[in-house]
């Protein structure tokens, strides 16, 4: 099978199943894209009547995919535990899926086993774990890993919080809240990440050079970053340092340090987008992302962006 677009245009037509926060993360950056179009949200029947953003309110709101006109592909974005219900329904009406289940090792392999089999029974294409992790991550750390072939992978979810110089931070005048994190580095020195929220029309240089001066944080790598909310920091940021590095004995020295803040919502529902473009010309059956060309994600924008950086 392959996909095209509704009625053979080359617009995909993108249904959401689900309306959690991937849901409406999905929804809310369809809306925005340029090349993909949100056909509709699938809801429950009992959530049918809740209030939607005033920008999808224009958008159809079904409790069934078998209602939708149109739709050329489902994002899946339900609980773990009703995945494989909603991707038979689509699939058995020949609606490819893009779902982004956070599960590893067996647990996976199984899972897109079990996706596969559904998908050759019905002739249709499917794209598993295309979120942060599984998805995004597994192509980080499988290219570090073609980098420095011989060699060993860490990576630390979320730097751990310091307690301590988050309260001296506080203390800072100007501050009106603040975050420390810690964590330390290959060769052992300890690095702080210092998050504030500033006071309207507090200069962030000065209290940056006041963090830096304190007894706690002297001889000590340190990083100020001004932020809009910490409470939103808080409540959506993720965070996750990569690390790959060559293994000893090896000639040379190889070190490739990823490190990142984030909505991890925000970045499942743009790594489904970008799987969904990937969809024509893809075979039948389940594919991870590790499955496709890195081009085939931009979609129609693959031969800007090769111009772009190559």
């Amino acid at each position: 099978m392959k996909v095209k677009g509704h009625k053979g245009n080359d617009t995909i037509r993108l249904g959401v199943v689900g309306f959690g926060r991937v849901g409406k993360a999905c929804a809310e950056a369809l809306i925005e894209s340029k090349d993909l179009v949100l056909a509709a949200i699938v809801r429950r029947l009992d959530s049918l009547a809740q209030a939607m953003p005033d920008a999808l309110s224009k958008i159809p709101l079904v409790s069934h995919t078998a209602q939708v006109q149109g739709m050329d592909a489902a994002l899946l974005c339900v609980p773990m535990a009703q995945v494989l219900g909603a991707a038979h329904e689509c699939l058995q009406h020949g609606i490819p899926i893009i779902e982004s289940s956070v599960l590893h090792g067996d647990a996976f392999h199984a899972h897109r086993e079990a996706i596969h089999r559904l998908a050759m029974r019905h002739d249709v294409p499917a794209i598993v774990g295309a979120g942060w992790d599984p998805g995004a991550l597994s192509v980080m750390r499988s290219l570090f890993a073609l980098l420095v072939p011989e060699g060993e992978i860490e990576t630390r979810h979320r730097v751990a919080a310091s307690l301590h110089h988050t309260a001296m931070a506080r203390q800072v005048v100007g501050v009106k809240e603040a975050l420390c994190t810690e964590q330390v580095a290959a060769d052992g020195t300890r690095q702080r990440y210092v998050y504030v929220e500033l006071e309207k029309g507090v200069d962030a240089d000065r209290v940056a050079a006041a963090i830096r001066a304190d007894p706690l944080f002297l001889g000590e790598e340190t990083s100020v970053f001004p932020v809009n909310s910490m409470a939103a920091l808080e409540q959506e940021g993720r965070g996750i340092v990569l690390e790959r590095r060559s293994a000893p004995g090896r000639s040379g020295y190889q070190r490739f340090l990823l490190e990142a803040r984030f909505d991890e919502s925000l970045l499942t529902a743009h790594m489904m987008l970008a799987a969904a473009r990937a969809l024509p010309g893809l075979s039948p059956g389940a594919h991870s992302l590790l499955d496709l060309p890195l081009s085939a994600l931009w979609g129609e924008q693959a031969h800007n962006v090769e111009r772009s950086w190559l």
